[in-house]
């Protein structure tokens, strides 16, 4: 018969394609894990990892077998939660993970002042920590361009669309415009932040996709950012989000003309994972405050 703690063992190895470091983190020796493993692939009548004398990785066959393994543990995890809502001194908690917090303090604000009776667990998070956290169900959502998250598994909910903006010091030669192309910005120098961020990521897309080669002189976070422009050691591309708060004051606002020029920006979340009373009010505020605010 198959048990749990086979199932917990074999999706950790799964993971760490490792003996000696998954033993470790297990606080069991290599060969208990060993055991346990082979036992189950005898159990199964298929061996789940290939192995030779310095390396074991996971199979086609325990690649199959982990997605259904995943599924148990999201099982288990989401019937814990649901039991925990039950009782009155359930945790009334939403979580959200996305790549800045800034440009989405109104809607938050908004949503605790409607919902004071519920608490917001928020944190900024890469690119891929946004996609593992979605998938391995460590986040009620997350807040993406729908160009980000590919994976067809997860269900996500329209918010609004995001378009582009140069942000430049006061004194700029294009402070003065009304709009600017992505292609005028050739070799200008550029202010980036940390690799991974989903912003940076995007507008390496952009730029790319514009045939524009793009000097980078600085790279730092969203909070020096501003700071960095208006003393003019380089130029930014933002979005419409955060001009509407007026991140970066007090420089400068261009809308970038190029069509293509836009993100599609929505709120993701997995279904697999149990969503308590306070996750189904956060998705359905989140959905009809946008809709208000496109009227």
């Amino acid at each position: 018969m198959i048990t749990l703690l086979q199932l917990d063992y074999f999706r950790r190895l799964a993971v760490t394609e490792h003996i000696t470091q998954t033993a470790k983190e297990l606080y069991i020796s290599q060969t208990a894990l060993s055991s346990m493993i082979i036992g189950l692939e005898k159990e199964l009548g298929v061996q789940l990892f290939d192995r030779s004398k310095r390396s074991i990785r996971l199979n086609q066959a325990g690649k199959l077998y982990l997605q259904y393994v995943n599924d148990v543990f999201a099982a288990l995890d989401n019937g814990r939660s649901a039991l925990q809502e039950l009782t009155e001194n359930a945790e009334k908690q939403v979580s959200i993970a996305m790549g800045t917090s800034q440009v989405w303090l109104p809607m938050v604000r908004d949503f605790r002042k409607h919902y004071p009776e519920y608490a917001i667990k928020q944190q900024n998070k890469t690119l891929e920590e946004l996609i593992d956290a979605l998938r391995s169900m460590k986040t009620d959502f997350v807040i993406a361009s729908t160009d980000e998250i590919p994976d067809a598994d997860l269900e996500h909910v329209f918010l609004k669309k995001d378009s582009v903006y140069l942000c430049v010091p006061k004194n700029h030669r294009l402070a003065g415009r009304e709009s600017v192309y992505l292609k005028e910005l050739e070799n200008e120098a550029y202010i980036d932040l940390p690799a991974g961020t989903p912003w940076r990521v995007y507008c390496a897309h952009l730029f790319k996709q514009a045939g524009v080669n793009i000097r980078t002189v600085l790279e730092c976070d969203y909070s020096l950012r501003a700071a960095l422009i208006d003393s003019e050691f380089g130029v930014a591309l933002t979005s419409a989000s955060a001009y509407e708060v007026d991140m970066f004051k007090p420089n400068c606002y261009i809308p970038i003309a190029d069509e293509f020029a836009y993100r599609e920006m929505a709120l993701f979340w997995n279904p697999k994972k149990y969503m308590s009373k306070a996750a189904h009010s956060f998705r359905e505020f989140c959905a009809s405050y946008w809709a208000a605010a496109a009227e």
